[in-house]
């Protein structure tokens, strides 16, 4: 049975053996299809499983030692490495892949020593060995069947179920042995052994005909890439569709282009194709210096492939982490003369690039290098195209060009202007088709036929006298390809031959008879006009070769003559008697006798000099009108004026030849001239060139005249001016001056330090620039004052939130003021008592004087906060300006204080008053203090102010000195909006306010810097008498009283009513007390009160009912009786209202003497009440 079974198990391992070599064999010839890098382990997995299998058969046949351990690790490693190969498989070419090798191979070490005494047959092995074999077994197939999701095929799902079929058959491997069906168990092992390989080749075979897939479809989209950058005469557009399909093929996320600009230290890599890239991203690397490490890195090695934990610039890891690209291939956009740029394809997500995709990425790459540099070169063919174009329909002669076929191939604007058709219209079509023969006989083209263009008769179809020339066009061969006819207007010429035939026999062409030797037979009135000479026999003796400007034309003139018999339109130049050199052409004819033999040259001569300066100035027109454009383009490019500027003087210079260019601007005073651009300057002095005053004759001058160019050599400048050419060693310039409208702006100043003299074509351009340069600078001035507009805006804004912040706080001082004036009013009523009671010792007196004279001052400090708070109309009180700055200061005392910043007094003794508002100048006064102490702390921290007051004749004097750094701009101080502070700090309208102020009271503001010390603020103020008027004293006399009165007190404060009551009381009075609007109705319902004093802010009960009215209402002469008293809450306008009605008002805190003073003038008018007993 036992040799039964080995037979059994000997064929099955044969079989085994057998069909691993066969697979090794075929995983050996598939390995260039294995592009994975899972293959190589999978390749030597099979290797050791194949050795294993070998082994077992030795094994089988004969019990060589060894030979066991050799099959157990060999099917052990084999394990390993096709773990390490599924691990790859499933995450790609990580190194985390390989870190489970050491540890599986030392499990497998392990396992080798434990079962080294065991018995290494088939079938027997330790139950370890067996969880370990089934274990792994397990995880490849959960590795393969997790990758096996997002392929595409059978054959990683076949491999992962065998896997697991694998793991789970050989659990109980150690219980094969006592298993009746023993060899049936390990033929089915065995047989999912070889199902491994035939499933590791089916998932190789389907890889690469996955990688094949997408070989094709990189080779589509190659072919689309080359069709699209073939068919697009666009850069972007190219740029967008390679970028978009190489994206797409590659499965990345992102891609990039960025090209070459400007030259040298200046070049930039400038995007101009993304995709996968958000617009704040491509805003702010738009532009990366070429200066880069990594950049020079990109440009001179051609290809590199990171990953973010590799990059070795900072820059560049940064940009990454900015856009999340974790892996990045760059790529050398290729050109003729160097790179054009740089093509970036990254991925969010882990790539392994291959080498058929660099290779593909290389050739994106060259493509894309190509078909820019194509498209460039396509642009500026169309370029050229155009300005020929533009030149050829600018030529005033009409130009035909027509093929050997006689079909119109095109013609210039005159000529369709002279058709009364468009050149569209006509091009295509044949001559006969577009100059009907109406009355004229021609075959093909009557200029070539000579049917018309002669300029003797009338052209049929142009209505004119017109000179054709007719000029055939060839191909490199020599092949005539067409003939292009220039028409020459001569209509009006033509018209005055024939007007004036008669006369003259010939105006427009001279007509000459000539010797062979050089002597003049006869000629017309007009050649001997051409030739400069005024007596006839002068030229008769004349020497015709010396008439040449070139001898070898004259030579070369008689041998055509000699040779052909006639020649028609030879061009050469002469020289007229004075020297003037002048282009003429000759047609002419030899006059033969009857041996063939010359005698005479005859012909006519025509003078085409203005044209040929008409052809340059045509050429030259041209040539301005480029530079107009470019000019333009330049002006208009930027609203960076001074950039433009620069550019457009280059420009200038190089088309004027000009040595130095500059552009001067008059300030908006009109009086001084700054120099805002400028190029070719050599020395220091001319470079540094100040700001400088007009002559307001000179721009008086050149405003009646209305000038546009100005000879400089010729203008009234200033000195500093002359001293600059004079150091430059500018020997001609002239002033193009800038017109805004009827407003002169500035001008544009041109020199050369050779003597030359402008041309009127080059003065016309010179004024055309600046003219451009006007509008360019008026462009850029609006867009400053809008920009201004709008800042003065936002500050008006931020102006308008703090004025509700100051008016929030004047609610909040008026609150805290009336919480105050209650105490303070009990205060000082005590402190009097306490010093008219006569039971105080002088100790308790001392201290009740020391607490009446505090409580003035806190009463005094919450009058000016309430003064400071309250809106209040203007007026004209007497005023002591000493006592206004005091009150001001007090009012900062706490916070100069806390800032260390010190005071120092000087105010004039026996200052006089003035009629002025005092809250208004308070406010001026606290403005120029608040600047003061800003400049002081901006800049040290700590400082002094200086406050001086003094008379100056009729004016009033305030001066206020800081120790700060002084003013930057005295002259704009004032100016509404300007300010120095931060965003937020402040607005640039306190002293605008303090200016309107000062000179609505009469006076003026100014302000300078006093060195060492800082700004000095000088306030002047005149001094006015105020209207005399009744005074009162601010303490009453005490009024004695012959009886007590009943006194009615209504307060909610528990401390004024007791203070109060016992002020009144002190003076025989009864009093008795309401807390309420409502109880003092009840009291006043049930008895009359000879005075009634209540808080203001009580006269209205919780219903609305109103004390006061209700006292007019129903006790009318108990109303009269009303003593109001206001601790600051209420409104002005509240108090005056009560006051008119003949209420009166007293205002807390007030004096013992000035309640009883009220109270008992009260009770004077009133007659005695009966007292109730």
């Amino acid at each position: 049975m036992i040799d039964w079974h080995i037979q059994g198990l000997l064929g099955i391992a044969f079989f085994e053996a057998t069909a691993f070599l066969i697979l090794l064999v075929l995983l050996v010839l598939l390995r260039r299809d294995g592009g994975g890098s899972y293959f190589r382990p999978w390749l030597w997995g099979w290797a050791c499983l194949t050795v294993s299998g070998i082994a077992e058969t030795i094994l089988l046949v004969r019990n060589v030692p060894g030979v066991g351990t050799l099959r157990l690790a060999g099917l052990l490693f084999a394990l390993i490495l096709f773990l390490a190969g599924a691990v790859q498989f499933s995450s790609g070419p990580t190194r985390a892949s390989w870190q489970v090798l050491p540890l599986a191979g030392i499990s497998a070490v392990g396992l080798l020593y434990l079962e080294r005494e065991g018995s290494l047959l088939v079938g027997h092995t330790r139950w370890e060995t067996s969880v370990f074999v089934s274990a792994i077994s397990l995880c490849i197939g959960w590795f393969l069947w997790r990758a096996a999701n997002n392929l595409r095929g059978h054959g990683a799902k076949l491999l992962a179920g065998i896997f697991f079929l694998t793991g789970l058959h050989g659990m109980d491997r150690p219980l094969w042995s006592v298993n009746p069906i023993f060899p049936l168990r390990v033929a089915f092992d065995h047989l999912l052994a070889v199902s491994l390989g035939i499933a590791m080749v089916v998932t190789i075979l389907e890889g690469a005909r996955a990688r094949t897939d997408e070989l094709n479809d990189k080779l589509r989209r190659l072919t689309l890439l080359t069709t699209a950058s073939a068919q697009s005469l666009s850069a972007k557009g190219v740029l967008d569709q390679v970028l978009r399909n190489l994206v797409e093929s590659l499965g990345a996320t992102h891609g990039l282009v960025r090209l070459l600009e400007r030259e040298g230290g200046a070049a930039e890599l400038v995007i101009r194709g993304a995709v996968g890239f958000d617009g704040a991203y491509l805003a702010k690397h738009a532009r990366l210096p070429v200066t880069d490490s990594g950049i020079q890195r990109s440009l001179t090695g051609g290809f590199s492939f990171q990953t973010i934990q590799d990059v070795p610039d900072a820059k560049t890891r940064q940009r990454m982490v900015e856009c999340g690209v974790t892996q990045l291939a760059t790529f050398c956009l290729p050109g003729k003369e160097g790179p054009l740029g740089l093509i970036s394809v990254g991925s969010s997500r882990p790539v392994k690039f291959q080498q058929d995709e660099i290779a593909y990425l290389r050739n994106v790459a060259n493509l894309l290098g190509l078909t820019l540099q194509n498209v460039n070169l396509f642009e500026q063919v169309a370029t050229v195209q155009r300005h020929w174009a533009y030149t050829f329909d600018s030529i005033g002669d009409p130009i035909l060009v027509h093929d050997h076929e006689f079909r119109i191939v095109r013609s210039n604007q005159r000529w369709g202007q002279l058709l009364k058709r468009e050149g569209s219209a006509i091009q295509g079509r044949l001559m006969s088709e577009v100059l009907p023969r109406k009355g004229v006989s021609y075959k093909n083209c009557p200029y070539c036929e000579g049917v018309a263009g002669e300029a003797d008769e009338l052209d049929p179809w142009l209505q004119g006298y017109f000179l054709a020339s007719n000029s055939p066009f060839n191909d490199r061969s020599g092949r005539q390809l067409g003939t292009v006819h220039v028409l020459k207007d001569i209509t009006d010429r033509k018209r005055a031959e024939e007007k004036y035939r008669a006369l003259i026999s010939s105006v427009q062409e001279g007509v000459f008879i000539s010797t062979p030797e050089g002597r003049f037979l006869d000629f017309n009135e007009a050649f001997q006009q051409m030739a400069g000479y005024e007596a006839r026999e002068e030229l008769l003796n004349l020497d015709i070769p010396s008439l040449y400007v070139n001898p070898s034309d004259r030579e070369r003139l008689k041998k055509i003559l000699q040779e052909h018999g006639s020649v028609a339109d030879f061009e050469f130049e002469m020289r007229r008697k004075d020297g003037e050199i002048r282009t003429m052409i000759e047609s002419s004819i030899a006059v033969r006798d009857a041996a063939g033999n010359v005698t005479a040259f005859q012909g006519f001569l025509l003078d085409i000099t203005e044209r040929k300066h008409a052809e340059q100035e045509i050429r030259r027109r041209n040539r301005e009108l480029l530079v107009l454009n470019s000019i333009g383009q330049t002006l208009n490019e930027s609203l960076d004026l001074s950039d433009s500027l620069h550019r457009t003087l280059r420009q200038m210079a190089e088309l004027f030849s000009l040595d130095a260019v500059s552009v001067y601007l008059l300030e908006k005073s009109g009086a001084i001239l700054r120099r805002v651009a400028s190029m070719g300057h050599r020395s220091e002095y001319a470079r540094n060139f100040p700001p400088t005053p007009v002559p307001p004759e000179l721009l008086q001058h050149i405003q009646t005249l209305r000038a546009t160019i100005l000879s400089a050599q010729g203008l009234p400048l200033p000195g500093i001016f002359r001293e600059m050419q004079k150091k430059e060693g500018i020997a001609t310039s002239y002033v193009i001056v800038l017109w805004s409208k009827d407003r002169v702006i500035g001008g544009l100043v041109v020199g050369s330090r050779a003597q030359r003299d402008f041309s009127p074509a080059d003065m016309n351009l010179l004024i055309a620039v600046g003219a451009q340069i006007a509008n360019a600078i008026e462009r850029s001035s609006m867009y400053e004052e809008t920009r201004q507009a709008y800042e003065d805006l936002r500050r008006t804004q931020e102006q308008l939130l703090h004025s509700e912040k100051l008016a929030a706080v004047g609610q909040l001082i008026s609150g805290v003021a009336h919480e105050l004036n209650n105490p303070l009013t009990a205060i000082l009523g005590y402190s009097q008592l306490l010093t008219t009671c006569g039971q105080a010792g002088p100790q308790a007196m001392e201290y009740a004087e020391k607490l009446y004279k505090q409580a003035q001052r806190t009463h005094r400090i919450v009058q000016n906060l309430l003064s400071f708070a309250r809106q209040r109309k203007p007026e004209r009180v007497a005023v002591n300006l000493n006592q206004v700055v005091e009150e001001a200061l007090a009012l900062r005392d706490y916070d100069l204080r806390i800032s260390n910043v010190r005071l120092h007094l000087d105010l004039a003794p026996h200052l006089p008053v003035t009629a002025a508002d005092p809250h208004q100048l308070q406010q001026v006064f606290l403005n120029v203090v608040n600047n003061a102490v800003d400049a002081i702390l901006e800049y040290a921290r700590e400082g002094d102010i200086w406050v001086r007051t003094d008379v100056q004749g009729d004016r009033l004097l305030v001066e206020f000195t800081d120790s700060g750094p002084g003013v930057k701009d005295p002259s704009r101080v004032f100016d509404p909006f300007y300010t120095t502070k931060p965003v937020g700090k402040g607005t640039g309208l306190g002293l605008s306010i303090c200016y309107g102020i000062i000179s609505e009271h009469g006076g003026s503001i100014r302000v300078r810097n006093s060195p060492p010390l800082g700004a000095t603020f000088s306030i002047e103020l005149p001094w006015q008498a105020p209207e005399k008027g009744a005074e009162t004293s601010s303490d009453a006399r005490m009024i004695s009283s012959s009886q007590g009165g009943r006194i009615l007190l209504v307060d909610d404060d528990e401390s004024v009513l007791e203070a109060v009551g016992e002020v009144l009381r002190g003076r025989e009075h009864r009093v008795e007390f309401a807390r309420s609007a409502e109880q003092a109705q009840a009291l006043l319902s049930r008895a009359d009160f000879e005075a009634i004093v209540v808080d203001l802010h009580l006269l209205v009960n919780r219903n609305g009912l109103n004390l006061w009215e209700w006292l007019a209402t129903t006790k009318p002469s108990q109303a009269s009786r009303l003593i109001l008293m206001s601790a600051g809450a209420e409104t002005a306008s509240d108090v005056e209202t009560y006051s008119r009605n003949g209420c009166r008002i007293l205002h807390k805190p007030f004096k013992a003497t000035e309640i009883i003073t009220v109270v008992e003038d009260g009770l004077r008018q009133v007659p005695s009440a009966p007292i109730d007993s």
